[in-house]
């Protein structure tokens, strides 16, 4: 008598979540669903073409209300028919990866969204340079150099990893080394700027800045970033210049930390990934490119990779007598009050002054 009461409701549960799982199929299955076709059918297209989206709504039942057409977020037509198309000029959308979507509602409230992404690259072909070493200077060997600027013909220096992150001031004569601010152990510092008296400090994976005062050394603020990882950084002037190790560059403001805007970075064959140290020179921003020996100059407008400076050799220079493993190149600081040029890298002994030599065609 028991074991039959106890089975009775078992078997009710399972009619009932059978029945309750088949409504769900069923209310998922009535969803209007849309194919995207890109012409001409590829993913990457030079910045200046046009391509044409093609969307073929089904939607199996119930009375359409409206569908819209979008990219990245941005509705670009609202429509009644089943079947449209739109023809996007990419010059209206800029180099970088663009996401369409096709959000289709029905007057019963069911709703479906479908997706397809293409790519915009830059349309021309960047400069290609080389380079000379000047001049060489001391650098320490423990310093796993992430940040690295001049300011008022000083040069500063952020570095990480847990337990060693720190800011520090160099004297490229002497040699000398001053401690400005230790982090504590559980950060992972990232790269560095100055801006209005002030220095901006990234942390790997906290999602957290710092801000010191620069005469001081006094922690003034922290503040948090929206991207997963923080790695270089530098400022314009007015904003703080953010990369985080994918192709997007963020403009912040250094009094909200907003984030004011984004761009995408390209050249004429590819997005450009893992940029890293940043540096912005007379109008553009310089950045290394993470595990190369590349650097790149990129217009801050439209992302376009303008110059690419190979660096390739420079580490084999400290290779022929540095008995210690060096990390990857890591490091630009233009001098505005001389304007030079210094490269270095994580665990390097040897900060480079070098020329930039434009390779002619």
């Amino acid at each position: 008598m028991n074991t039959r009461l106890a089975l009775v409701p078992f078997s009710l549960l399972f009619v009932l979540t059978f029945f309750m799982n088949c409504a769900q199929s069923s209310s998922h299955s009535r969803k209007p669903v849309t194919a995207i076709q890109i012409e001409p059918a590829k993913k990457s297209f030079k910045l200046g073409e046009e391509l044409k989206i093609n969307f073929q709504t089904k939607l199996k039942e119930g009375k359409l209300e409206k569908i819209e057409l979008s990219i990245d977020g941005k509705v670009i037509q609202t429509s009644q028919n089943l079947t449209n198309a739109v023809v996007v000029k990419t010059f209206d959308f800029g180099v970088g990866k663009h996401i369409v979507r096709s959000s289709v509602y029905r007057t019963d409230g069911i709703s479906g969204d479908n997706y397809e992404e293409f790519y915009v690259l830059s349309n021309t072909k960047p400069t290609k340079y080389s380079y000379q070493i000047v001049a060489e200077y001391p650098h320490n060997v423990n310093f796993f150099t992430q940040g690295f600027e001049f300011h008022n013909n000083v040069l500063y220096e952020g570095t990480g990893q847990e337990g060693t992150s720190a800011i520090y001031r160099h004297d490229l004569k002497t040699a000398k080394t001053q401690t400005i601010y230790k982090l504590e152990n559980k950060y992972f510092a990232e790269g560095i700027t100055i801006l209005n008296n002030k220095i901006y400090q990234l942390t790997y994976k906290n999602r957290m800045g710092f801000v010191y005062d620069l005469s001081s050394a006094k922690l003034l603020n922290t503040w948090k970033y929206n991207s997963n990882e923080g790695w270089g950084l530098t400022n314009d002037g007015h904003s703080l210049i953010m990369s985080d190790g994918t192709e997007k560059i963020y403009f912040i403001n250094p009094e909200t930390y907003r984030e004011e805007r984004y761009i995408q970075v390209s050249n004429d064959l590819n997005l450009v990934k893992n940029i890293n140290e940043l540096e912005y020179i007379k109008g553009d921003i310089w950045a290394n490119i993470w595990q190369s020996e590349m650097v790149v100059i990129i217009d801050p407008q439209s992302g376009k990779v303008k110059g690419e400076i190979n660096l390739a050799g420079l580490s084999g220079t400290i290779l022929q007598n540095q008995r210690e493993q060096i990390d990857v190149l890591n490091g630009i600081a233009w001098n505005q009050v001389t304007d030079k040029i210094y490269v270095t890298g994580k665990l390097w002994p040897k900060i480079f002054e070098i020329k930039i030599i434009k390779i002619e065609n």
